[in-house]
């Protein structure tokens, strides 16, 4: 069933592309550099990524981080493109049918047009821009819990909470650096890590000793992590041995017990054999404040019913860029944000990284800072 399945994919997305750069190339004006520009143009955007993910392991890192980068980039223009030609194209259909005005006059506008060309092509370019810019502005999240499972006498415990790093060939061991500034000026005694610290694959992680520069999180209770999806795709064992170099324990259905609180970390939801939450806690002392990290925010009610006391999740990237944030707004209970309930805090990160190409249309990257007290 996977292959006709996967054919039909690649026959839509290479059609589709084809229609984007055959408007494209009809909307320009009659220049032959413009016309073979686009050409390439199209040409690497539409196979980038699926060169890279066929030839990955063949290439050396610069060019698999290029056919990376380009691919996925050209992916969100290609969306909006393939919108605005779309209500182009239904425009020109209604106008056809209801004659709101001359289809000569609306077809000059649309065919070999400099002005409209550079009415679309910008437009595409600055929201592209604008969402470059958003991405890189990380916003700081706050909650505070008061809970009365805080010993009196013990001082106020701040942790600070990251998802999605999705380190790699799109976000260098240079960006993470200043992420670690972020974190570390926070003064957290705990650091939580949401899933998804690696994106697809291992090799630019390990070729630039990412794990080094992790060991310079200050947190004097440590460091805690769960596996995410692309763990899992970049090769669970591999993933685990990495956080062992970095001195990061990787929770999978296990618990660790601090004063005063305890760890839980779920293996991941793509991990279909992974325990029942409630096995995993029976044997945790739940008089203490329980903190459970769980990659993807399904079934939140299963962490309610096993008296958790707060849930760190991330994976939905609050969808990323505008439309898909409708999308995943219908697809979880809570795709981003805060939400209590029963005694139950939840808090859903739409993640300090990206996948892909580095635009936030419509969302935006965030670390968390929990305060717990009496």
């Amino acid at each position: 069933m996977k292959n006709p399945i996967f054919i039909v994919a690649a026959v839509v997305f290479l059609a589709a592309n084809f229609y984007v750069g055959h408007r494209i190339y009809t909307l320009l004006p009659e220049n032959p550099l413009l016309r073979i520009a686009t050409i390439v143009i199209v040409a690497m955007g539409t196979l980038g990524a699926p060169a890279y993910f066929l030839t990955e392991r063949y290439l050396p890192d610069s060019v698999a981080g290029f056919f990376y980068r380009f691919g996925t980039t050209w992916l969100i223009a290609f969306i909006y493109l393939l919108l605005i030609f779309l209500l182009i194209d239904f425009g020109k259909l209604l106008n056809s049918i209801f004659r709101f005005t001359d289809p000569y006059s609306v077809s000059k506008i649309f065919r070999n047009n400099g002005i409209t060309s550079a009415v679309i092509l910008g437009s595409v370019a600055f929201l592209l821009f604008a969402g470059y810019l958003n991405y890189r502005d990380k916003r700081r999240e706050y909650i505070r819990i008061q809970t009365e499972k805080w010993p009196t006498n013990a001082k106020p415990l701040r942790i600070v909470a990251v998802s999605d790093l999705h380190l790699g060939y799109t976000i260098s061991v240079k960006e993470l650096r200043r992420w670690i500034e972020l974190i570390n000026a926070e003064n957290p005694d705990i650091v939580i890590i949401g899933g998804d610290l690696i994106d697809n694959n291992l090799r630019p992680v390990e070729n630039a000793s990412i794990d080094r520069e992790l060991q310079k999180i200050n947190a004097p209770m440590g460091v805690y992590a769960v596996p995410g999806n692309h763990e899992f795709i970049s090769g669970i064992k591999q993933s685990e041995a990495f956080f062992q170099k970095a001195g990061i324990p990787l929770l999978r259905d296990s618990a660790v017990n601090l004063e005063n609180l305890i760890i839980i970390g779920r293996d991941d939801y793509s991990n279909r054999h992974r325990k029942d939450l409630n096995e995993i806690v029976k044997n945790s002392d739940l008089s203490k404040f329980a903190i459970l990290i769980d990659h993807q925010p399904q079934n939140l009610n299963d962490a309610e019913r096993a008296r958790i006391d707060f849930q760190f999740s991330g994976h939905t990237h609050n969808g990323q860029i505008f439309p898909f944030s409708l999308l995943v707004n219908r697809m979880y209970e809570l795709p981003q944000g805060y939400l209590k309930k029963g005694n139950t805090h939840f808090f859903v990160s739409s993640g300090l990284g990206i996948w892909g190409g580095k635009f936030r249309i419509g969302t935006h990257s965030e670390y968390l800072v929990v305060d717990i007290s009496r």
